[in-house]
């Protein structure tokens, strides 16, 4: 009888084990927060900057300091301030897509052979967004890149910044210039969240300023697999030569918290009531295809 009880309690440790390292976890992470990386990348490089974006952020350093939104007790100047203050990131980071966009795109149409010059800047970027880099491209390779290089429309990235920081004034956007949640998994690499369970191990990513937040968050929907859906939407929007929007995208990011479909509509309704579509317009247009 007690070796019975003794191999019924092992079992169940060995079960509680497997689920907390075995494929539940990283099924459960991709569900409830939709940081997880493809599998060819590792959890310590999410929501790390390339390293061509850490040669670019040294070479620009930002001008403008971060508004104390918390001290604007006007509601409608705090959303003023906050949409005032983070836009020309998001519009920077889109200028910087859409010029290698636009270099990838005359790529793609040419029937010239890659030079090595393109053929090694295209194996960054195929490195940078989460694809393998080969020893020739051919043009579904090249389209697969392009896939994944393209814009995040203002109105949604605002929506969301507004909601997973609340305007700004939350404790991961004070403390750690993080304004949409980001998680990392290497200890001290950014602030404990209070309601972590204890057996979790992520952390609530710290970021040097609000730019390197937008240009993270960015690129984990350009290249996490969480969302493919978002990707292949505004895939075909491009195919069709129809504009890239916000609420366009948003039922792509299901995966993006664990609330899924309550959390879309909480972002729609954020675009809707806000009028956040009309910032779309101040966004970079698209090259011709």
């Amino acid at each position: 009888m007690e070796k019975k009880i003794l191999w019924i309690i092992s079992f169940a440790l060995i079960f509680i084990l497997w689920v907390k390292t075995g494929p539940f976890k990283s099924e459960l992470n991709d569900i409830y927060q939709g940081y997880l990386s493809d599998p060819s990348s590792s959890q310590e490089e999410l929501g790390e900057a390339t390293s061509d974006e850490k040669n670019y952020f040294k070479s620009h350093p930002i001008q403008t300091e971060t508004p104390d939104f918390l001290a604007i007790t006007d509601i409608q100047e705090r959303k003023k301030a906050f949409f005032n203050y983070l836009m020309p990131f998001v519009n920077e980071k889109n200028s910087l897509i859409l010029k290698d966009r636009d270099r990838l795109s005359i790529l793609l149409n040419s029937n010239k052979k890659l030079s090595a010059k393109n053929k090694k800047w295209i194996s960054t970027l195929r490195q940078n967004h989460k694809l393998k880099k080969l020893e020739s491209y051919t043009k579904d390779d090249i389209k697969a890149l392009l896939n994944r290089l393209d814009i995040i429309p203002v109105s949604l990235v605002l929506a969301q910044a507004a909601n997973e920081s609340a305007w700004g004034t939350s404790r991961f956007a004070t403390q750690g210039s993080n304004y949409f949640g980001q998680w990392c998994f290497r200890k001290g690499c950014g602030l404990v969240p209070e309601s972590r369970n204890e057996d979790a191990d992520h952390e609530v990513q710290k970021f040097n300023d609000a730019r390197e937040s937008v240009f993270a968050y960015i690129d984990n929907l350009n290249t996490n697999g969480a969302y493919k859906k978002l990707r292949a939407t505004r895939a075909q929007l491009r195919q069709n030569k129809e504009i890239v929007t916000g609420l366009a995208l948003v039922h792509g990011l299901e995966h993006y918290s664990e609330r899924g479909q309550a959390y879309i509509e909480e972002i729609e309704g954020l675009i809707n009531y806000n009028k956040l579509w009309r910032f779309n317009r101040t966004q970079p247009k698209p090259e011709a295809q």
